[in-house]
């Protein structure tokens, strides 16, 4: 049968690099199986072999790490092609090496060739691909040169001297390659830069390798060489995989810092123990015990103390911008402690010491999910957000701009942290309280739709209910013979329906006057005719909503009545505006003065009012002086 029609067969096509890493994998293996099956004699101890398989083992493991996370890179096959070398070269003894006299140069090709190609793995310019092909023709050359005076011994005159030669230039092509990530470094974008920083940090290992020597040498301890080639032969392909694989695995630079610090007083430690051995005029080791013992822990000691101080110092040098950005936000926090400056001011702190004018903070509200910014908007995150955490509680977090690559630092956002905290708690205070504003506005407006209701109830129900009945009692009185009682009785009781509706339309203006049908300047000038010669009118007002109009109206109607009634006022000026969509309502008059606003004043509950709709009422009444009334309230839509 044919293949079935619809279904299709993908090839999944393997790397080469992956393919290279299982090769010299499995080469390895065999090799060591060989090895010990077949060529125990040549071997050397057995705890050596065990360290040379560990070795090689974990480094070979390391390159299939960096095969899996950068398929493609040519520094995961030279990982492996180490972890190769190091189990053959350190489980064979070196006597009987023979024509492998240039094996151990192996050791260092690959460390050097991945230092050429790291991160992008290619070099970064033609000269450092120059000196990636030199020095793997500079090791073939050695090692052929041996093998040919290995071979034919009467030639070692020749080849003698261009060994050496070739020697020379091995040397100063590996110190061509650990060069190489420092010049890519200059021109790399900020990826790239903290990638070549765990490069950095496991580079470290080889200055560590020379003060264990040095250590040795004191007589602090046994032969540290092998030690110390030992961990440079795991933290630089270790360093490289964190490298290409989680760059952000943890902060980097402060890792940096603490390795150069410690580095930096051990060296100074060894220094000052150089220099006393010198001055005894013998080796630590030489000394008496309790001399030793109490000069190193001195020494120590000091080191350990000053520790913290050259961590800082360091760290500044090499983080910066980390450095500059702590420094301003502790500062920061001092003035807002101290009332200077608002909390909110995170934001721009935060972009002027990292150098990013895209930067936003977001905040979470409790209960959301996602992160708003200072005006409220939504804040969108991505994988370098940097998330900040008060108490276990991820509270908000702060968002680069979008060229940048690199998360901040979490210091950052420790030091970031109760500033963040504190907009958070103010944003909440603010939000409910406009949520409360909010509520009391909407309550006012229901309100005056209420009144306004009721208004034309009273007039369109009751009140002409009323009327028409007085009505058809008149007719009644007209068109039917009564007596003088019953006539009498008719009277009176339409006296009695006139006074109610008088005082029905009089409650009815109480709700809500009814002159506010037309505006509130028309209803400013009824409400002037109280008084026509003391109330002088200037309004210029167009269509204003009705809460707004209603409010303005009674706010002008108290403060006419109480100039009347108790400031003995003989003048009264109403005068209203509207300015940038704000309703400004102002009553002066030329009375006593004095006024204080009482608790349970008409003005007191208006002053509610007013701030109910977002606005506010302002008195001004010095003793003899007059009084002014000024309400400002919102009328825009």
């Amino acid at each position: 049968m044919g293949p079935s029609r619809g279904i299709q067969t993908a090839r999944v096509r393997i790397p080469w690099t992956t393919v290279a890493v299982a090769l010299i994998g499995a080469a390895t293996i065999a090799c060591s199986v060989l090895l010990l099956a077949f060529a125990r004699p040549m071997l050397t101890e057995p705890w050596h072999v065990a360290a040379a398989v560990a070795i090689g083992g974990a480094d070979i493991v390391l390159g299939a790490i960096v095969a899996r996370a950068v398929p493609g890179d040519v520094t995961a096959p030279l990982l492996a092609a180490l972890g190769l070398v190091v189990v053959l070269s350190n489980s064979v003894d070196e006597d009987l090496h023979g024509a492998w006299i240039g094996g151990w140069m192996l050791l260092y090709l690959p460390l050097a060739l991945v230092l050429v190609v790291v991160p992008t793995g290619r070099p970064a310019s033609r000269r450092s691909g120059a000196i990636a092909l030199a020095l793997c023709a500079v090791v073939a050359s050695f090692m052929i040169a041996g093998a040919v005076e290995w071979l034919w011994p009467a030639t070692s005159g020749f080849i003698l001297p261009f060994a050496y030669v070739l020697l020379a230039a091995f040397f100063a092509l590996l110190f061509a390659s650990a060069a190489a990530p420092f010049a890519r470094y200059r021109h790399a974008q900020e990826a790239e830069r903290v990638q070549l920083r765990w490069v950095l940090l496991a580079g470290l290992s080889l200055p560590l390798t020379l003060l264990l020597n040095w250590m040795s040498f004191l007589g602090l301890g046994p032969d540290l060489a092998g030690l110390g080639l030992v961990v440079m032969l795991l933290a630089i392909p270790a360093g490289v995989t964190i490298a290409l694989s989680r760059p952000e695995l943890f902060d980097v630079d402060r890792a940096v810092a603490a390795a150069v610090a410690a580095l930096t007083l051990l060296g100074g430690g060894l220094a000052v123990l150089s220099i006393a051995s010198a001055v005894a005029g013998a080796p630590l080791a030489n000394w008496p015990p309790l001399s030793a013992a109490v000069t190193t822990a001195m020494v120590t000691l000091i080191a350990a103390a000053a520790f913290p101080i050259v961590h800082r110092g360091f760290d500044r040098i090499f983080s910066p911008e980390r450095a500059r950005a702590v420094s301003a936000l502790r500062r920061l926090s001092a003035r807002v402690d101290s009332g200077a400056e608002p909390p909110e001011d995170v934001q721009a702190i935060l972009r002027g010491a990292l150098n990013d004018p895209g930067l936003v903070v977001g905040y979470r509200r409790p209960g959301e999910g996602d992160l708003v910014g200072l005006d409220g908007g939504a804040v969108a995150t991505g994988a370098t957000a940097a998330p900040i955490r008060v108490r276990g509680e991820e509270i908000g977090a702060i968002v680069p701009s979008a060229s940048r690559t690199r998360r901040p630092r979490p210091a950052i956002a420790r030091a970031a942290a109760p500033l963040v905290d504190a907009v958070r708690v103010r944003s909440e205070l603010a939000h409910a309280a406009a949520e409360v504003e909010a509520s009391r506005g909407r309550l006012l407006r229901a309100g005056y739709e209420e009144r306004r209701r009721l208004e034309r109830d009273l007039h369109d129900g009751a009140q002409q209910r009323l009327i028409a009945l007085g009505m058809q009692l008149r007719l009644l009185q007209r068109t039917s013979a009564l007596d003088a009682d019953a006539d009498a009785a008719i009277d009176a009781a339409v006296t009695q329906l006139g006074t109610a509706v008088a005082e029905l339309r009089q409650l009815a203006h109480g709700v809500r006057p009814s002159a506010l049908d037309d505006g509130l300047g028309p209803a400013l000038t009824a409400l002037a005719q109280v008084a026509p010669d003391s109330i002088e009118l200037d309004v210029r007002v167009g269509d204003l909503p009705d809460p707004v109009a209603t409010t303005a109206y009674f706010v002008v109607s108290e403060a006419v009545a109480n100039s009347l009634r108790h400031a003995e006022a003989s003048w009264i000026r109403v005068v209203a505006r509207e300015r940038d969509d704000v309703l400004v309502v102002r009553v002066s008059d030329d009375g006593r003065g004095g006024a204080a606003p009482r608790a349970t004043g008409g003005l007191t509950g208006l002053s509610d009012r007013v701030a109910a709709l977002g606005g506010r009422v302002c008195i001004s009444s010095p003793a003899g002086g007059g009084t002014t009334v000024e309400a400002n309230l919102p009328c825009g839509s």
